[in-house]
């Protein structure tokens, strides 16, 4: 069973709606994360990327002594942000006359947290020079990274999200039956 998300810092959201299915891909994700210190989500657009992220991230917050913490890129258009966007999430305040990234790194190389850094897809150049930079300086940092495509940086591993089982066409299925598919039960309790 899950810890309470107070267990370890955060800055992750607390979930309105259940997590459905996807519990063999929460494994093969942290499976992931052990071998690549910097794991990208790819799929389509809303095929659920964020959300298995938000979990396998709120099952492992223990696992990071300096917490978990989601970086939302959704809403910026400017790739000069993305520093900036996760040195505030992370509470690091510029310096006078020194690079942000400079102070950043300073602040994450003692740090073993992992960095949630969701919708990289419109900011991959700017995502992959950040999540390089910070990976060759901080050895205890790890990244997973929701993104419709990969950031292709030297180490990361790749994971690919499937979409939620679901019954083939023709019918014939019992009720139980149904609801042994994700997608039925996603319906279902949504419904």
């Amino acid at each position: 069973s899950l810890r309470p998300l107070e267990a370890f810092a955060h800055n992750l959201p607390v979930q309105l709606t259940s997590f459905v299915g996807r519990e063999q891909q929460v494994e093969e994700v942290t499976e992931e994360l052990a071998d690549s210190r910097l794991v990208t989500l790819t799929g389509t657009g809303g095929i659920g990327k964020s959300r298995l992220a938000l979990q396998v991230g709120a099952e492992l917050g223990e696992a990071y002594p300096d917490g978990v913490w989601l970086v939302e890129l959704a809403s910026l258009t400017n790739p000069a942000l993305v520093v900036g966007n996760l040195a505030s999430t992370l509470g690091v305040r510029e310096e006078p006359d020194r690079p942000l990234l400079e102070t950043l790194t300073e602040y994450l190389v003692r740090k073993s947290p992992l960095i949630v850094l969701d919708n990289c897809e419109h900011l991959v150049e700017a995502c992959a020079s950040l999540v390089s930079h910070l990976l060759r300086a901080c050895p205890n940092l790890d990244v997973l990274a929701p993104s419709r495509e990969a950031l292709g940086v030297p180490g990361e591993g790749i994971w690919q999200v499937s979409p939620l089982s679901m019954p083939g066409p023709g019918g014939g299925e019992t009720i139980e039956g149904l609801m042994e598919y994700e997608a039925v039960r996603l319906f279902a309790e949504r419904a």
